[in-house]
C-alpha cells in the first residue's frame, strides 16, 4: 500500500510540475485530481467512507459554495459519496467564530484576519498539504487566482485559497452623469464639464451636486457605520503620497497622525451630509445604504464588484443606469494616485482543530477548480470572480456586465493589502474605526481623531512586540502598488 501511495503521490506532483509549466491548469482538471485524490485517501483507510466534511460560512457564501439548487454540493458528493455538512455563521469577521470553533473542517476569513488568525494558531498553514497531494495556485493572466499574494499568502506561508475578491470599487449613475439636463446645470454652476471623478475632490463635487434629500435623493450610499469605517478611510488615505501614504514608517510608528491623516479623514467625514438619515448608526452597513442606490435613490456607492451584480437583476431600478468606475485618488506632484483595498473577502481556510483537513483542502482545491469557480461565482451567492477565467466566462459577464468586469481588471494594479495586514489587525481596525466614527458624528475633530488613533496603535504595537511587528511590517508594505497616473 505505501508503494501505491509513493506512486500516486509522484504522479500528482508530476501533473501539478506540468500544469505550473504550462503557466495554467487546464480547466476541470484541478476538480478531477481533487476527486481522485479523495476516492486514494478512502482507499487507504486514511478517510472513512462515512466521512462527512463539516463546512460554516455565511448565509450568502452557501449558494456560492454549494451551487444553485446545490448543484455543486451534488456533483461533489456524487463524484466523492463525501457528504456535506454546512452550518451557518453570522456575517462578521471570523476570528471569534474560528477561535470557538472544535467541530469544523472548512471555513471562510477575510484578507485583512489573515495575521490574527495565523498569529494565534488558528488556522493551518496549507503548504504541506500542497505539496503532499502536489497542487500549486497559478496565478497566470489566462485562467489564475488574481492578486494571489494578496488572497492567499500571511507572509511566505499559504493560509487560504482565494474563492472570493472582494476589492471596493466606485459606482454611479452613468444616466446622470451622461444626462444633458444635469450637464448643463453643472456646467453653469462649477464652470466645468460633467463627468467621471478622478480625485476625491471631484466625488465630493458630484455628491454634493446630485444630493437632493427633499426628492430622497442622496448623493452617496457609502456606509458610515462602526464597524466598517476602515473600509472607505482607507483609499482616501494611501492615496495621499506616492507611491503610497503607507500606515507606519519602517519603525512601526505610525504615521496617520499627520496632514495626510487628517484630509483622509476629513474626506470621509465630508460625505455624511449627504448620505441617507442613519448612516451612522449601529449596524447600518451596506445592507442598510445600497437599498438606496439600488431602488435609485442615490447617485454614488463604494463596494465590492457584487454591487454591478445586483444592479443588474431585474428587479433593480438602476438596470442599465449605472457604472463601475476606478477609486478616485489625489494629485500628488505631476502624478494622480489611486489606491484601494480588500475589504469584505470569503476565502477559504482550515481551521487548526479541524479533523479533516486534507478533506477540506481538497474540497477547496475542487471548488476553486476554473470550471467549477465560474459555476460558484455564476450561482448568485456573495462570491465574486476571484480567477482570470471568471472575467471571460459568459454567465458572469452577463450577470456582472462586462463594462464592471473590465473595471475590476483594470484596478487589480492598484490593489493595497487588507487592512493593516498585520498581527493585532482586529485591534488597530477597531480602534481606527471608533475614531473615524466619533470624528464623523462630530464628537471630535478629524486632528483628533488620527491622534487617538496614533497613540491607540502605538499600545497596540507595543503589546504585541514592536520587533515582532516590524518584521511582519517589512513583509507586508512590499505587497503595497507601486502604479501610478499621470495628474488630469
Amino acid at each position: 500500500m505505501r508503494a501505491k501511495l509513493g506512486l500516486w503521490n509522484a504522479i500528482l506532483a508530476a501533473t501539478a510540475l506540468g500544469a505550473a509549466l504550462t503557466g495554467a491548469a487546464r480547466a476541470g482538471e484541478q476538480a478531477e485530481r481533487a476527486v481522485a485524490a479523495v476516492k486514494q485517501l478512502i482507499a487507504s483507510g486514511e478517510i472513512k467512507p462515512e466521512t462527512v466534511l463539516k463546512m460554516r460560512a455565511k448565509q450568502g457564501n452557501m449558494v456560492s459554495f454549494l451551487g444553485r439548487d446545490y448543484e455543486l454540493q451534488k456533483d461533489w458528493e456524487r463524484q466523492t459519496r463525501i457528504l456535506i455538512d454546512a452550518s451557518v455563521m453570522p456575517q462578521l469577521d471570523s476570528l471569534e467564530f474560528i477561535r470557538a470553533a472544535s467541530d469544523i473542517d472548512l471555513t471562510i476569513a477575510r484578507n485583512h484576519e489573515y495575521g490574527d488568525l495565523f498569529d494565534a494558531g488558528l488556522i493551518e498553514d496549507l503548504a504541506p498539504l500542497f505539496k503532499r497531494f502536489g497542487f500549486t495556485l497559478p496565478e497566470d493572466p489566462d485562467s489564475g487566482y488574481m492578486l494571489l499574494r494578496h488572497q492567499a499568502y500571511f507572509g511566505d506561508r499559504i493560509v487560504a485559497v482565494p474563492a472570493d475578491m472582494d476589492i471596493a470599487l466606485l459606482f454611479v449613475r452613468r444616466d446622470l452623469l451622461e444626462d444633458p439636463a444635469q450637464r448643463a446645470r453643472f456646467q453653469e454652476r462649477f464652470g466645468r464639464e460633467l463627468k467621471a471623478p478622478k480625485t476625491w475632490a471631484d466625488y465630493q463635487r458630484l455628491v454634493e451636486f446630485f444630493h437632493r434629500p427633499k426628492d430622497g435623493f442622496y448623493g452617496s450610499a457609502e456606509p458610515r457605520e462602526k464597524l466598517t469605517g476602515w473600509f472607505y478611510w482607507m483609499p482616501r488615505y494611501l492615496s495621499g503620497a506616492a507611491p503610497n501614504q503607507y500606515l507606519f514608517d519602517d519603525q512601526m510608528k505610525p504615521l496617520i497622525n499627520s496632514a495626510a491623516g487628517i484630509a483622509a479623514t476629513e474626506s470621509y467625514i465630508a460625505t455624511v451630509p449627504f448620505t441617507p438619515p442613519q448612516a451612522l448608526d449601529e449596524g447600518k452597513d451596506y445592507s442598510y445604504t445600497l437599498p438606496f442606490f439600488i431602488r435609485g435613490n442615490a447617485f454614488a456607492t463604494i463596494l465590492t464588484s457584487a454591487t454591478a451584480k445586483i444592479s443588474n437583476r431585474d428587479d433593480s431600478a438602476i438596470k442599465g443606469k449605472f457604472m463601475a468606475l476606478p477609486m478616485p485618488g489625489r494629485v500628488v506632484g505631476a502624478r494622480l494616485v489611486r489606491r484601494t483595498q480588500f475589504i469584505y473577502g470569503n476565502n477559504l481556510v482550515v481551521p487548526a482543530s479541524a479533523q479533516s483537513k486534507a478533506l477540506a483542502f481538497l474540497f477547496a482545491m475542487w471548488l476553486t477548480d476554473p470550471d467549477n469557480s465560474a459555476r460558484s461565482v455564476s450561482a448568485n451567492g456573495i462570491a465574486d470572480p476571484y480567477r482570470y477565467s471568471d472575467l471571460r466566462d459568459e454567465r458572469v459577464r452577463a450577470m456582472y456586465t462586462p463594462q464592471a468586469l473590465e473595471v475590476l481588471r483594470g484596478e487589480l494594479g492598484v490593489v493595497a493589502p487588507a487592512g493593516t495586514g498585520l498581527p493585532g489587525d482586529s485591534a488597530y481596525i477597531a480602534a481606527l474605526n471608533n475614531n473615524l466614527w466619533l470624528a464623523a458624528a462630530a464628537k471630535i475633530s478629524a486632528a483628533e481623531a488620527m491622534a487617538r488613533t496614533a497613540r491607540e496603535w502605538e499600545a497596540i504595537t507595543e503589546r504585541i512586540g514592536r520587533a515582532k511587528q516590524i518584521g511582519h511590517w517589512r513583509s507586508i508594505k512590499k505587497l503595497h502598488p507601486t502604479a501610478t497616473e499621470a495628474a488630469p
